[in-house]
């Protein structure tokens, strides 16, 4: 199964502040200012989804090269710990030296399947609010909202495909890094990302973050008035 997601928990919560009494004429004032106060949040989290690790080749690669059928493929070989398949780098996601490409004579049962595990959601919307009675059934409030509080940023694709030059040379056709450990220029943003760089961020309520997908914290307050 693709796109397996194992856990996936919402929790919300709605506090009511603490309240001033009116005890003197100083408290009253203040109460005024400081009472009927609410605090909500929408706390969000998730393990990440499932997934697989490909390949092609540009010359020599194709399903009857490699198993002799063109009904069944040969898999991506892990040689090594790719790691779990998410991390803080926006462009190793998991290492890219631990994965080749199958050779002739496969069976096709280099790898299983699900091998790899997204990036985890924890985001954090909170929102605070007063109501001021006005009497005769009016009421006004004032909210300010904030999403995304912490400014999290989830990677949610990446560039899952490895390309080679033939099964006979193994070299990568679409490396995110040079031979020297430097960055490629020309794979600098998510549209041109290399093998194992991040191409998206989960997608939310504006744009942002990576990608153009994703949000960053974002504010907003709102007036109020019923009758």
């Amino acid at each position: 199964m693709l796109n397996l997601q194992r856990h996936l928990m919402k929790a919300n919560f709605v506090w009511d502040l603490p309240k001033l009494p009116p005890s003197n004429g100083a408290a009253k004032a203040i109460g005024f200012v400081i009472n009927d106060w609410q605090l909500s949040g929408l706390f969000t989290a998730g393990s990440g989804n499932r997934y697989d690790l490909t390949y092609s080749y540009v010359n020599n690669g194709g399903a009857v090269n490699l198993t002799g059928s063109p009904d069944y493929n040969a898999r991506i070989l892990y040689t090594g710990d790719p790691g779990k398949g998410c991390t803080s780098n926006q462009y190793a996601q998991w290492n890219v030296n631990a994965v080749t490409g199958p050779q002739y004579n496969s069976v096709g049962l280099e790898s299983g399947r699900n091998v790899m595990i997204g990036c985890p959601d924890h985001t954090l919307d909170l929102a605070i609010a007063r109501n001021i009675r006005l009497g005769g059934g009016r009421n006004f409030q004032i909210r300010l909202d904030a999403f995304n509080v912490f400014n999290t940023y989830i990677i949610n694709n990446e560039n899952r495909s490895v390309q080679f030059t033939s099964p006979t040379d193994l070299t990568v056709r679409n490396a995110q890094y040079n031979p020297d450990g430097t960055l490629a220029a020309n794979r600098l943003t998510p549209r041109n990302a290399g093998f194992g760089a991040a191409t998206s961020a989960v997608n939310r309520q504006a744009d942002g973050g990576i990608g153009g997908n994703s949000y960053n914290r974002t504010v907003q307050i709102a007036f109020r008035f019923q009758f």
